[in-house]
């Protein structure tokens, strides 16, 4: 039906006639109750509502296609990556000819080249065939129509003559949404659904010689949904729609407040294809399991456990080796003809498996995070191996919460998953009660022993606790929406965003609806110490629309459990954002969880279960509501505007629509409603005075965004263990150029958002909490500290001291501890002064240091910071180390410099990015010195250091690269 009002009406016509018909009849049907929530957009919206800009669309420019041959990859073991000769057309176009899309001799040439992995999208802009979807309203000029369309990839390779005569896997890692797939001519079958892995049998239809023809077509989601365009006249809209109903998918790609409608919804082939060779037996999903003897962390119980499949109509006898750390472990198995059996090798039967003195794993703050490579070989009776590489980190998760039990309600305990060993679900979240106000907790379920359970001090406190080795965890960190609006996620993308998350000293990070879902994701967490609150692929209970296919949804969940189940990472595994699985998934997921993983907890809701209610989002004037009116619990979500740097903006925005403020910014997320817009821009207005141009703009801005992203998790630190437990920022990562919840810009510029964090989750951290004034120290580590100096002073608007006050303290490990009770009160205040707060060790060493800018009682703003000086800061280069630089800044001033920041520059005073500096947006007061540290990465060569600061005009020190002192060398400059 669609189709054939396409030829009538084209396809916008085609999508408003067809949609709205099919929402007037679901919205008239009192049986389809779901769709009475958010269907999204019916119809395109009027053309008066779009986003306008002042600077031009840019028109790419088609690039001439390149004949390309597909050359498979090596990865060793016998696997190869298929990921050049690529090509991509749309629907039938291209296929017919005088030859078959499936003969090594055809004719391509008006076919595309492809990027295998990445999107349809990613290949079109990569092809020239549309703009850059980043930059200002670009994405506006791409169709919507490539979602409603069958894609074709095309590929060809030739058979490595090392593997003859073994068995043949043709395995694709992702795809999105559904994929048909033949090689030379062959129909090898389908995969259903973005997050499913497909593993074919191709031995007998790969050619000894020639070139193999390998063809997949894609197929689009069934419900597309009609993207909203946010400008100041539509306002933000609805967060997703329809596309829901296809999950398990990249729901957010019909948009969200996050980021547009992107245009091919992800359709492609988003992960790798790879061919792999083996034996006769292969081992199907191998999972190690650690176990600690807690609270006891000197040794460690390791398990391994796989499925062993015989693929031949005879006996085989298996040989299996587990190896790891020096340990090696064989056992043979005799397997009947086509058996499938589960194999265990536990420290009972191997006593090599009984660790001693492990490095453990720990989430950033607490530790490192050590992990183990291991790989599980399986050699059939010829002598033919199948080998995976396995890397695992020793880990115990365990867990603080409050259920019902029976006799027993509101019980509090600690449990941990392993040690329970139970294969059916513990909680039972649809059997839930109202403990205290909008906050639930569950029942547990008949088949637990509530002896089994570690019965916790009797409290009212009904919030969650994660565990790592026995030690509580004070969680910090935010949600990534998407890992990239594109999905462009290798390594190098990647890499960047973890680095910056342990520089912002955070340990936890949800992976929102599961829109981050591959390898390299969890590759990095482990890597980066980074703990991953998992959701699976639906939003918001009672608001978003549910997966119509459920049997296609928890396909896709057993696939995700059993590939990343050993990864250190993984902390929690939950079914959806903000409410609990539908009837038809909870009990199916939860029972996946317990019976593939059983090694994690499963939580029902990522709000209001042992979870306080998720927000608020929009910005809040006084921080002292963090304190007061937010903090408390564990939380999954609470975020504000975050306007990244001039210097970013002026990356995907025309000249004409920098500034002022216009609809190109509002089309990059800066929302006019719900989020308190106005008050974000009045805020900034009243305290530092209008501002004349971007520029006086952000550096205005940026400190807003410190002190508010700083107060968010300070108010989380005034009440650890107290209750609090957990903070989350919605959001600390973002998917494209965005004007809102993020800690870093998509270039990795690192702004006045991400200083305020990395201050307020430092590990050892002294703080005047905003709402009483009392002087508190968080400690969020293992490390205690004895006779420790806690001072306070206090400095006026012209850097001069006038008041002081210190004492000693101890500080034990990951525990709060009070220091001053209202240490100001009673003073005479200048109009505008800054208090600073230091912890300062034996020999007088620095431990941790803040300071606020506040106003008296009668004073309510900082326009006196315009009156300022321009401040003089030398900057020096004490030592130039491969990917290292140290650097001394000093006020030479009579006045304070406020808000420095830096930036690492090339030779054109171009912003070299990512750049890890250890501080920004600091204040210098007159004659202080500051030590600075920048650390970037190898591929990056800076030339220059750019300091910055609200009273400072922008200079440059010149690195000393031709110093011939092998010290000082900066690697990298050729």
């Amino acid at each position: 039906m669609i189709m054939e009002t396409i030829k009538i009406k084209g396809i916008k016509g085609a999508i408003s006639v067809a949609l709205s018909a099919v929402c007037c009849m679901l919205l008239t049907n009192p049986s389809y109750s779901q769709y009475r929530m958010n269907f999204g957009l019916t119809k395109i919206q009027p053309d008066s509502t779009m986003p306008k800009g002042i600077g031009a669309l840019h028109s790419p420019a088609l690039k001439a296609k390149q004949q390309e041959r597909g050359i498979l990859a090596s990865e060793g073991h016998c696997i190869y990556r298929i990921d050049t000769g690529w090509e991509i057309t749309e629907g039938m176009t291209h296929l017919l000819g005088d030859k078959s899309v499936f003969d090594e001799n055809y004719n391509s040439s008006g076919w595309y080249n492809a990027i295998v992995p990445g999107t349809v999208l990613t290949s079109l802009v990569a092809a020239g065939v549309y703009p850059d979807p980043y930059f200002g309203l670009n994405n506006l000029a791409i169709p919507d129509s490539l979602c409603r369309k069958d894609w074709w990839y095309r590929t060809t390779f030739e058979s490595p003559e090392a593997e003859k005569g073994k068995l043949a896997w043709l395995c694709f890692d992702g795809i999105n949404y559904k994929a048909r797939i033949w090689l030379n001519g062959n129909k090898l079958g389908e995969i259903h659904g973005a997050f499913a892995r497909g593993k074919f049998a191709v031995k007998d239809l790969l050619k000894p010689n020639g070139k193999n023809v390998l063809v997949v077509q894609i197929l689009p989601p069934n419900n597309p949904g009609i993207p909203h365009e946010q400008s100041a006249r539509s306002g933000m809209g609805p967060n997703g729609g329809q596309l829901t109903l296809d999950g398990p998918t990249f729901i957010s790609a019909e948009g969200w407040d996050w980021v547009p409608g992107i245009r091919d919804r992800n359709m492609g082939i988003w992960q790798d294809v790879k061919i792999c060779f083996t034996g006769a037996v292969t081992a199907a999903d191998p999972q190690i399991i650690t176990d600690l003897p807690l609270p006891d962390t000197s040794s460690a119980a390791i398990t391994l456990k796989t499925t062993l499949v015989n693929h031949t109509d005879k006996k085989e006898m298996a040989t299996i080796d587990f190896a790891f750390d020096k340990i090696k472990i064989t056992k043979k198995i005799l397997l009947e003809p086509q058996q499938t059996l589960l194999v265990e090798l536990t420290p009972a039967e191997f006593a090599a498996l009984q660790l001693k003195q492990p490095k453990l794993w720990w989430p950033n703050g607490y530790g490192m995070p050590n992990l183990y490579n291991a790989t599980v070989t399986v050699t059939d009776a010829a002598g033919v191996s199948e080998v995976q590489s396995i890397r695992f980190g020793i880990r115990e998760y365990s867990y603080e919460m409050m259920a019902d039990a029976p006799g027993k309600s509101a019980m509090r305990f600690a449990y941990s998953p392993t040690d329970l060993k139970a294969s059916q679900p513990i909680f039972d979240f649809a059997n839930r009660r109202e403990f205290e106000k909008k906050i639930f907790i569950p029942t547990l379920r008949n088949n637990v022993d509530v002896k089994s359970l570690q019965p916790l001090k009797e409290t009212n406190n009904p919030y969650l606790v994660i565990r790592v080795n026995g030690k509580p965890v004070f969680c910090k960190g935010g949600n990534w929406g998407m890992d990239d609006a594109m999905k462009q996620v290798s390594r190098e993308r990647l890499e960047p965003a973890f680095r910056l998350h342990r520089e912002a000293n955070f340990n936890l990070i949800r992976n929102w609806t599961g829109e981050s879902t591959e390898s390299t994701f969890f590759e990095l967490a482990d890597e980066y110490g980074m703990m991953v609150w998992n959701d699976f692929w639906i939003s918001t209970e009672g608001y978003n629309l549910n997966p119509n296919d459920q049997q296609l949804f928890l396909n896709n969940t057993l696939d995700v459990i059993k590939r990343f189940r050993n990864h250190a990472s993984i902390a929690v595994w939950c079914p959806r954002n903000e409410g609990y699985a539908p009837k038809g998934i909870e009990d199916e997921l939860a029972t996946q969880l317990a019976k593939e993983d059983g090694t994690r907890h499963y939580h029902g809701n990522s709000r209001e279960a042992n979870l306080r209610q998720s927000g608020d989002w929009h910005f809040i004037i006084d921080n002292k509501e963090y304190f007061d009116k937010y903090a408390e619990g564990f939380t999954t979500e609470i975020g504000t505007f975050s306007i990244p740097e001039a210097s970013t903006i002026r990356k995907f925005m025309q000249v004409e629509d920098q500034w002022p403020i216009n609809d190109v910014w509002h089309y990059h997320d800066l929302h006019a409603e719900k989020q308190n817009l106005e008050g974000y821009l009045r805020t900034i207005d009243s305290l530092y005075g209008p501002s004349k141009n971007l520029d006086d703009f952000n550096r205005k801005v940026q400190l807003v965004n410190y002190n508010s992203h700083r107060a968010i998790f300070e108010a989380w630190n005034s009440k650890q263990w107290t209750n609090g437990s957990g903070i989350l920022l919605w959001m600390t990562h973002p998917a494209w150029p965005s004007m809102i919840w993020q800690t870093y810009s998509w270039d990795f510029q690192t702004h006045g958002s991400f200083y305020g964090s990395k201050k307020g989750c430092e590990p050892l951290h002294i703080q005047m909490n905003l709402n009483d004034e009392k002087v508190i120290v968080a400690n969020t580590s293992l490390k205690s500290y004895k006779a420790v100096q806690a001072e306070i002073e206090v400095f006026d608007l012209n850097g001069k001291k006038v008041f002081y006050k210190a004492a000693k303290v101890n500080i034990s490990e990951n525990i709060k501890t009070d220091i001053f009770e209202n240490p100001l009160a009673g003073l005479a205040l200048p109009s505008v002064y800054m208090v600073r707060l230091q912890l300062k060790g034996s020999d007088n060493i620095l431990l941790a240091s803040n300071h606020y800018w506040k106003t008296n009682a009668s004073t309510k703003d900082f326009a006196s910071f315009n009156n300022l000086a321009n401040a003089n800061i030398i900057c020096k280069v004490i030592k130039l180390e491969t990917n290292r630089i140290e650097l001394v800044l000093e006020n030479k001033s009579a006045v304070p410099a406020i808000g420095v920041r830096l930036n690492a520059v090339d030779g054109k005073d171009n912003i070299l990015l990512p750049a890890y500096f250890s501080d920004g947006y600091f204040t210098l007061l007159p004659g202080e010195k500051k030590a600075v540290t920048l650390q970037h990465e190898a591929g990056i060569s800076p030339v220059k250091i750019q300091v910055e600061g609200y009273n400072h005009t922008s200079s440059f020190t010149a690195l000393n690269i031709d110093n011939k002192s092998p010290s000082n060398k900066l690697a990298g400059k050729k």
